[in-house]
C-alpha cells in the first residue's frame, strides 16, 4: 500500500489533417486521469500537421483507491486558428491503465522498479467513428520515490474546479504582428 506515480509524456501527434486555409494551425493537447486535474502541453506553432510537444505530467495515485483498475488516461488534441484564435477539438483518445498497473504490481513484487511503454494511439472525432490521426504517448508507472522523466513539464489547468479560469494570447508571427504576446493568467 502506498502512492504510485503515473507519469505520462505527450510526445507528438501525426497524421493530423492539413488546414485548407492560408494560415497554418497551431496544436496543443490536454491530458488527465482525474476530471478535476487536467494538464496542458505547450502550443506547437510550427504549422505542421505533425506537432511535437514532449511534455511530461506526473499524477500520484493511492494504490488503495477503489476501482484503481478502472483508471484511464484521457487525451484531447486541439487546433487553434492563428488569426482569429478559434479553438477546435480535433480528436480524442482514452488509454486504459489496467495493464500498466497490473505489470507494475507484478514488477514491484519482484523488486523491478518501473513499467513504461511508448505507443501510438488513434485519435477519434467525438460522436463519430472517424479516425483523426495518432498521438504518441509514453506511460510510466513507478513507485513514488523514483525520479521523474526528463523533458518539458506541462501546465496544470485547474484543480478542484469545474472549468479552467485562464486566458491565452500567444505569438502568431512576431515579424508580422509584433503586438501579440504570451499572456497566461491563473486566477484563484
Amino acid at each position: 500500500m502506498g502512492i504510485i506515480r503515473v507519469e505520462f509524456c505527450l510526445i507528438s501527434a501525426h497524421g493530423l489533417q492539413h488546414s485548407t486555409s492560408l494560415w497554418k494551425r497551431h496544436w496543443y493537447a490536454v491530458g488527465w486521469i482525474d476530471d478535476n486535474s487536467k494538464y496542458c502541453t505547450k502550443i506547437d506553432d510550427s504549422g505542421n500537421a505533425n506537432p511535437v510537444w514532449r511534455t511530461n505530467f506526473v499524477v500520484p495515485v493511492d494504490d488503495s483507491t477503489p476501482n484503481i483498475q478502472d483508471l484511464a488516461l484521457n487525451v484531447e488534441v486541439y487546433s487553434i486558428d492563428p488569426i482569429f484564435f478559434k479553438e477546435k477539438l480535433h480528436g480524442s483518445t482514452m488509454v486504459g491503465l489496467k495493464k500498466f498497473l497490473d505489470k507494475q504490481m507484478k514488477n514491484s513484487e519482484m523488486s523491478m522498479p518501473k513499467q513504461e511503454g511508448v505507443r501510438s494511439y488513434q485519435l477519434w472525432k467525438r460522436k463519430s467513428s472517424k479516425p483523426k490521426g495518432f498521438i504518441d504517448i509514453l506511460i510510466r508507472i513507478s513507485d513514488d520515490d523514483e525520479k521523474e522523466l526528463n523533458s518539458h513539464t506541462g501546465i496544470r489547468l485547474f484543480h478542484n474546479r469545474t472549468k479552467p479560469n485562464l486566458s491565452f494570447c500567444f505569438t502568431v508571427a512576431p515579424h508580422l504582428f509584433p503586438f501579440f504576446y504570451v499572456n497566461v493568467h491563473f486566477c484563484p
